[in-house]
């Protein structure tokens, strides 16, 4: 229908237009080169790289750890299936913990407990996804990991922007962070992920992997043949575009304006939803974003989303639980109650629309929507 408000939509401007014109014309430098150096001093990072997607990033992040079979790597229950994802590509193996009814991030006391109880060589790296743009108590987590001589790699696919005491994620204490320039998934035009590390091996074993793990031959230099190479591994091809570094760059360049109207947003949705029954707000604090904004229903909440979808209002859901996943539920023997806060979570919760290009009037109509339904719901 003509009049549905999508849950999430590009706002393609003036500037993705100018700078993929230069691309296609053979104007100006590299887009990619721009990008990874503009990114990496807005984060302050020393290393920036950019790839073709964020699950591109977190694969070449498990490749920079030189991940092997039987490693361990844990993660929180309630993540994106890329996020395990990418450790199983290695034979590796996952471990999952529970998350906080509050925020949704990671239980920091659970993953203590499955530090300890996993204490090994084998023990790798903990993966720390930052949900709805929610930053954790990374102190504590950064504090855990030195202790236990782990890694941390940090997934901010939701939380490009965000910062941690006063200082933006990447930069806070991560040895690996990647991001996300399609951080919604659905309806994406633009593909892009980004790592950034302060550890130039890491760095420089990412950069390998990215495109089929080719090294120049030794010695060649600008007065020789420049078409000598050498495969050194067994790479991948994960380098992005000129015309989606073009893309992803003008999204960038207005990426503190889309993180301020996604907050206007979240303060008239936390305004007018205040008091409508069936209906919990998400609380904020001084780190959230609000990559997205989630709600929970008290019951039914299939049923909610259904009349709202009737009334044109398109949802979505972070996340559906791992452990709900027919793949790693089989594989590890996971129950449906051996995670209950995430379960009790999923049962709840509902994204609302909240992009930079959802009008005021859309905005009205979303409330509305929510208000009339939550009337008659049981």
């Amino acid at each position: 229908m003509s009049n549905t408000i999508p849950f999430y939509k590009h706002l393609i401007t003036d500037k993705h237009r100018q700078y993929i014109d230069e691309v296609l014309t053979l104007q100006n430098d590299s887009k990619i080169e721009k990008l990874e150096n503009r990114f990496r001093d807005y984060i302050g990072s020393k290393c920036a790289l950019s790839t073709n997607s964020s699950t591109s990033a977190l694969h070449l992040a498990m490749c920079a750890l030189d991940l092997k079979r039987g490693d361990k790597i844990i993660c929180s229950i309630n993540s994106f299936p890329d996020l395990p994802e990418v450790v199983r590509h290695f034979d590796a193996e996952p471990l999952f913990v529970d998350c906080k009814e509050d925020d949704y991030t990671m239980d920091i006391n659970k993953l203590e407990s499955v530090i300890i109880k996993n204490k090994s060589k084998k023990l790798r790296a903990v993966i720390i996804n930052h949900i709805a743009g929610r930053v954790g108590d990374l102190e504590s987590i950064y504090r855990l990991a030195k202790e236990h001589n782990i890694k941390i790699v940090e997934d901010a696919s939701d939380a490009m922007g965000a910062e941690y005491q006063g200082t933006k994620i990447g930069n806070t204490g991560a040895d690996i962070t990647t991001y996300s320039f399609s951080p919604h998934l659905h309806n994406s035009v633009i593909q892009g992920g980004m790592l950034v590390t302060n550890d130039e091996n890491l760095y420089n074993r990412a950069k390998l992997f990215r495109t089929h793990a080719i090294r120049n031959e030794e010695g060649a230099s600008f007065d020789e043949v420049e078409y000598l190479y050498n495969v050194i591994d067994i790479g991948w091809k994960y380098d992005m575009s000129e015309l989606s570094a073009a893309a992803c760059l003008a999204e960038f360049e207005n990426l503190d304006a889309s993180i301020k109207r996604r907050e206007e947003i979240a303060q008239y949705y936390l305004k007018q939803l205040s008091k409508v029954k069936h209906i919990t707000l998400p609380t904020k604090n001084s780190n959230d974003i609000f990559g997205h904004f989630v709600i929970e229903i008290d019951t039914n909440r299939d049923a909610f989303a259904r009349e709202l979808k009737k009334a044109g209002v398109m949802v979505g859901l972070h996340y559906i639980p791992l452990h709900f996943m027919d793949y790693y539920k089989n594989k590890y023997e996971l129950k449906v109650f051996d995670f209950p806060k995430a379960l009790g979570i999923y049962q709840k919760v509902m994204s609302l629309p909240i992009y930079n290009g959802l009008t005021n009037q859309e905005v009205d109509a979303i409330c509305s929507a929510i208000k009339k339904v939550a009337k008659v719901h049981i």
